[in-house]
């Protein structure tokens, strides 16, 4: 055990005397989480006004208005568009949705409409707007095509039918509803600086891992490894040595932006117990991947550049920058098989919706599963000469 801590601490002393480590550790992080939380605003506390601008004057054009009143992220206030254009110009609107004529023919036909979203130009949330917008036309294009459809059968107007059909939508309740009494049901997703704040805690954890792990290339390539097995020092005591340092510093960066982010934004991390174990299971499955990379690249500097692409690409995929929600269906089907994924997914279910560890059993068992796979083929590849 001796030999294991004197590996251990050698790596901490010498990560933690080097100053740059303090800034890509702790400083990074917290200016990311500060600006992308504040650029992007927090959606769960304060909503932004959009105006309507419908000069269709339909069925659908005013249903899509219903549709579109009770979402989260936005407020509707109906105006002519002479009027949208100019309170967007006085920066007295954040933008408007301008529904043109043909609208309700165009989802008619089968060819659907687009509805224009025209924003002020320091706007960073349009996409989110768009996302909300297509997602309503969408199913009102579906009940139209389907209340077409049923007035051939019925020979009635289809505008009856659809009409039918929106009552039926709105006033129909599902037969089994499911109610959890454990949880927070008034708040279901994270604020934005909450999520920013996991999410690039995750990131640079992630990042200074990649670094870490390389110290095992470096080793090997300058002999040290060499000189250790010279000693009694078994190969299980240097791998356990380096393995615990790697897990200490991970704890050490996340606890430590824990804290920062509760005093300087308000995060609530929710659970201790569930954050514990969380957090714990992520690190095991980030050491995992770094030892992972550096079973199949020669020197420090290539697992390091390698490590960075795969880490930015993954995290844009795994909801870290943004939410998830905004991204086209197949691109959440891919995150699925992210880690970023599943460690979000654990957050989001302690931190909004109060969840403890037995929530996040999911969570931790998928990434316990990357742990595996990763550290298997990773120290598999390992050589000590």
């Amino acid at each position: 055990m001796k030999r294991i801590w004197a590996i251990c601490s050698f790596e901490l002393k010498r990560l933690f005397k080097k100053p740059q480590s303090y800034i890509l550790m702790f400083g990074m992080p917290l200016l990311f989480t500060l600006l992308f939380g504040g650029l992007l605003g927090d959606s769960s506390t304060e909503k932004i006004t959009i105006a309507f601008v419908d000069e269709d004057q339909t069925t659908l054009s005013k249903s899509l208005h219903d549709s579109l009143i009770d979402n989260q992220l936005f407020t509707l206030k109906e105006m002519r568009r002479d009027e949208a254009v100019k309170q967007v110009k006085e920066k007295k609107l954040t933008g408007f949705l301008l529904v043109s004529k043909g609208f309700q023919n165009g989802l008619v036909t089968n060819n659907q409409h687009k509805v224009i979203f025209k924003h002020s130009p320091d706007f960073t949330s349009n996409a989110m707007v768009d996302q909300i917008v297509s997602n309503a036309v969408s199913k009102i294009a579906i009940e139209t095509q389907a209340a077409t459809v049923w007035s051939s059968y019925s020979h009635k107007p289809w505008n009856e039918m659809y009409s039918e059909l929106d009552k039926q939508d709105s006033t129909t309740t599902p037969a089994i509803q499911k109610v959890s009494v454990t949880k927070n049901l008034q708040k279901q997703e994270m604020g934005n600086m909450s999520a920013r704040s996991a999410g690039f805690s995750i990131m640079f954890v992630m990042i200074v891992m990649m670094s870490v792990t390389g110290v095992l290339l470096e080793a090997r390539k300058t002999g040290v490894w060499t000189r250790i097995l010279s000693t009694p020092t078994s190969k299980f005591e240097i791998m356990a040595g380096y393995f615990l340092s790697f897990f200490l510093i991970g704890w050490i960066q996340f606890g430590v932006l824990m804290a920062a982010s509760t005093l300087l934004f308000g995060v609530q991390w929710g659970n201790l117990a569930g954050v514990l174990v969380l957090v714990s299971a992520l690190l095991l499955c980030v050491v995992g991947l770094g030892l992972f990379i550096s079973g199949f690249v020669k020197t420090a500097e290539q697992q390091s550049a390698l490590g960075s692409v795969i880490i930015t690409a993954t995290c844009m995929l795994g909801g870290i920058y943004w939410p998830l929600d905004i991204v086209p269906s197949f691109m959440q089907k891919i995150a699925d098989f992210i880690p970023q994924t599943w460690a979000m997914k654990g957050f989001t279910e302690l931190m909004a919706r109060g969840g403890n560890i037995m929530d996040i059993v999911a969570p931790v068992c998928v990434l316990l599963a990357f742990s595996v796979t990763f550290l298997v083929v990773g120290m598999t590849r390992i050589r000590y000469e």
